[in-house]
């Protein structure tokens, strides 16, 4: 036998092997590709809010209370960031495998899933303990479950998409389109009893998950009048043409604190950024405001109803620079004025080490690890595959092929509703708020091929397996 003919055999063998590995262990063997990359899990200054208030169990809005509350039940069984590691990763993992279902067998919904969880743009938001994953990952559940035949399999989609709005205030967007399209009381019911009966649903999921977070909340910061707010003020007043003189400054900013007393307008236009809202509250010697962004101390009364008064004053005198404002925003998320995205490969240094250290994060990362960050960061610097404009036109140009698809249409409207409402509440343009929309558009890509490909074309069936 010639060495050439050895290779091809085992390699006959290997395909043959791969080829009939059953989904579970397919599905794994992608999971561990993350481990590699994350265990135990990167950490950010939100990571480490989340760490710090479920170990102290005093509850703050400034983030969604919901996700500290979880993190403090999976602490108590493994300390650190693991626990939210799996949670975050392996919900979206069988979430994805189930949805993928609705079109694929059992082995290449498995394959596919496992192939579009390892794609880096999918993969990387995953390494890092984020409310955005958390989210992502109780979304897929939801998804998956939302067209089964059982009805209590639909009733715990509604949990879970209950869920994630419990942990991203804005997952409401997201919820609206699967909860509307997809949700049935009960088969066979009048168009307009059933829509009715769906939209009461996604109300009900979103009050509940808001009440959550309130009844939770220990204290509260009011966190918009000491971020979004201010920066809509500011953004706005940087796009209007013309300076406005300093005693009308005055006026719109009185009882706010502004620490700026001179060249107000000069001011505004050298610390705006469509990138960050940081500089205008946080310049180390040019600040405009000092308010909080953090701790259990929060804006004085006053000083908030004067901001809000001052944002409504400026966005109502002056909308066409509101929206021209936001706009620029969303041109920074979209990745429209950048060449790629920010926060997409988050280092492995901490720059607060002493918050690290504080929750005992680990600072030791494996040769392989670094490898594969270094790997990214050349893929993140040389492809396109992370700029959000691009998933955003797939969405569109999916949308009319998916109108007879319903459940595919709700995965496109899901992720382009939830981009929408970045358009009010973006704050900085960071990879992890466009990521739904760029899983959803990713899973359409595959649904609507795979549908295509099947003899019965464009009969796709919209109830899952797990409700078999």
């Amino acid at each position: 036998m010639t060495f050439g003919s050895v290779v091809r055999q085992a390699a006959r063998r290997i395909a043959s092997t791969i080829a009939s590995a059953p989904p579970w262990l397919v599905l794994l063997v992608s999971w561990l590709v993350l481990m590699l990359y994350a265990y135990p899990g990167l950490m950010t200054q939100d990571s480490f809010d989340h760490l710090a208030e479920a170990r102290t169990g005093k509850y703050t809005d400034w983030h969604p209370p919901a996700v500290s509350l979880l993190w403090k039940f999976l602490d108590y069984v493994v300390a650190g960031p693991l626990g939210m590691l799996v949670l975050q990763s392996a919900t979206f993992l069988v979430g994805l495998y189930y949805v993928l279902r609705r079109t694929l067998q059992p082995k290449a919904a498995a394959w596919a899933a496992g192939l579009l969880f390892v794609f880096p743009p999918v993969m990387l938001p995953f390494a890092v303990i984020w409310k955005d994953n958390v989210m992502a990952g109780f979304l897929m559940l939801g998804l998956a479950a939302m067209p089964a035949e059982r009805r209590w399999v639909r009733i715990a989609g509604l949990v879970a998409l209950g869920a994630a709005t419990a942990v991203r205030y804005n997952a409401f967007g997201a919820t609206l389109p699967i909860i509307v399209l997809l949700f049935e009381w009960r088969p066979g019911l009048h168009w307009l009893k059933r829509y009715a009966i769906a939209g009461a649903a996604w109300f009900a999921v979103t009050f509940a998950a808001f009440s959550l977070n309130d009844a939770i909340t220990d204290y509260k910061m009011h966190p918009w009048q000491s971020s979004l707010a201010l920066y809509d003020i500011v953004g706005t007043l940087a796009h209007v043409d013309e300076d406005l003189p300093d005693a009308e400054l005055r006026r719109v900013f009185e009882g706010t604190q502004l620490l700026t007393k001179e060249n107000i307008h000069a001011q505004i236009r050298k610390l705006y950024t469509p990138r960050d809202f940081l500089p205008i509250i946080n310049h180390a010697t040019e600040a405009m405001w000092a308010v909080p962004i953090w701790g259990i101390e929060p804006t004085p009364a006053p000083q908030r109803d004067a901001i809000g008064r001052a944002f409504l004053d400026v966005v109502t005198a002056h909308p066409g620079a509101y929206a021209a404002h936001r706009l620029d925003v969303m041109a920074e998320v979209l990745c429209l004025t950048a060449e790629r995205p920010a926060a997409v490969i988050i280092k492995r240094e901490y720059r607060r080490t002493d918050l690290a250290d504080a929750v005992g994060a680990t600072r030791t990362w494996s040769k392989l690890q670094r490898k594969m960050t270094t790997f990214m960061t050349w893929l993140y610097k040389a492809t396109p595959i992370f700029v959000p404009w691009i998933y955003l036109v797939i969405s569109l140009l999916l949308l009319p092929m998916a109108r007879r698809n319903r459940a595919v249409l709700a995965t496109l409207a899901s992720g382009l509703v939830f981009e929408s409402s970045l358009l009010f509440l973006a704050a900085s343009p960071d990879y992890r708020y466009s990521h739904w929309m760029v899983v959803c558009a990713l899973m359409a890509v595959i649904e609507l091929t795979a549908s295509r490909m099947r003899p019965n074309r464009g009969t796709v069936s919209t109830s899952p397996p797990l409700s078999a």
